[in-house]
Formats: C-alpha cells, sequence, structure tokens
C-alpha cells in the first residue's frame, strides 16, 4: 500500500471491512457491487462521517483541543504533519486508547480557530455510505465518474465523492504502475484501489 502521508507519528491502522454484495452491470470490470451497508454503532466503529461532520465534531466546532475533547469524551489530541494534494500541513489528530495501542481516528485541519476539513484514517471510522478506510474501491461501491486523478503529494491516488454525501471526499492508493499514474485507471486496477482516507468539508 502506497503511503501518501508525512507524519511525526506512527502511522494508522488499516483494515479491510467487509460488506455483503448484489449484483452489478455486467462487463465494467467490477463484478458484483456491495449494498449499501447500514451503519450500526459496534465496538469496532468508533463514529461516522457524515455530511454534518465528524460523530459530534461539526463547523460549528471551535478548532481547539479543549472544544475537541470536550465533544469526544475518553479521547486526546496531539500533532501530526500530513501530506494533502499539494503541501503539507500541520492537523490536530485526534487519539483513542483501544485494543492495547493508541489509534490515530481523526486529522482535523484548519485555521483562525475553524475547522476547515476532517480526514477519517482508520477503519474504525465509517463514511456516510458505509464507507471504511482499507476497503477496496469495489467494496465501497464509489461511482467511477466522480473521481479524477491527483497530483502532486497525492500523484496516483483517486479523489473520489462518497455516494453518500456530496461533502464527503473519498482518496484510494494503488498498487503497481497504478501507483505512478497521471490518468485513473480502470477495470480491475481501479476496482482493486485501497480507501485511505475518509474527507469531510462543511458544506457550501
Amino acid at each position: 500500500m502506497r503511503s501518501q502521508t508525512v507524519t511525526k507519528l506512527a502511522g494508522f491502522v488499516v483494515m479491510a471491512g467487509v460488506v455483503s454484495a448484489c449484483s452489478g452491470p455486467a462487463g465494467d470490470g467490477f463484478g458484483p457491487r456491495p449494498a449499501a451497508p447500514a451503519f450500526q454503532a459496534t465496538g469496532d466503529t468508533f463514529l461516522q462521517i457524515t455530511a454534518q461532520g465528524a460523530g459530534p465534531i461539526s463547523a460549528a466546532t471551535p478548532l481547539s483541543s479543549k472544544a475537541i475533547v470536550a465533544q469526544m469524551p475518553g479521547y486526546t489530541t496531539g500533532n501530526v504533519t500530513i501530506g494533502l494534494e499539494h503541501t503539507t500541513t500541520d492537523a490536530t489528530v485526534l487519539f483513542k486508547e483501544a485494543y492495547g495501542g493508541r489509534i490515530q481516528v481523526l486529522h482535523i485541519l484548519g485555521s483562525g480557530g475553524r475547522i476547515q476539513q476532517i480526514h477519517g484514517v482508520t477503519h474504525h471510522v465509517v463514511g456516510p455510505a458505509g464507507e471504511r478506510p482499507g476497503m477496496s474501491f469495489r467494496e465501497t461501491g464509489t461511482d467511477p465518474s466522480t473521481c479524477r486523478i491527483g497530483t502532486d503529494l497525492w500523484l496516483g491516488m483517486a479523489i473520489c465523492r462518497s455516494r453518500g454525501a456530496p461533502n464527503v471526499t473519498l482518496t484510494f492508493s494503488f498498487q503497481g504502475e497504478a501507483a505512478m499514474a497521471t490518468t485513473l485507471p480502470t477495470g480491475a486496477a481501479l476496482a482493486e484501489g485501497m480507501l485511505q482516507r475518509i474527507i469531510w468539508t462543511p458544506a457550501s
């Protein structure tokens, strides 16, 4: 898996999700298409990203560790440097102590005391249509027509829109030659891309 993140901390854990499948159009290179998984708050799910925000964190939440932790009791915060498409930037990282480790759950970006982006970076975060980091492009049921190829630091990444919310973006990485491609992969190469981040921005 090709990492697109420059970080001062340990990398986040990614595990593939498992979803049920239903029949899809033949001849598109994707095979069976997954049904939209219904969100369920289980022990393995920390929060859901929706059009409104990430769990209780929303555009109304001030960009401060105190305000963020007040919304997420039992979590802690720190600082991390991440790679965006065109630059690197500092972000607030939201941690949860679980399963014998310290898991990076969210990367929160903003300025002027306002949250401008939230990145879900663990399979314990579920997106608006049931997506989880670690799922394949096929498993997420993402529409290829909503995707474009990344550039600069995200070269070879697919940048797509979640089918569950227009202000939620998904980024996928690829292996082999597709990992450095300047055009969007097709067929099996696209279907096997791995979801890296679920990115929320406030609805305009």
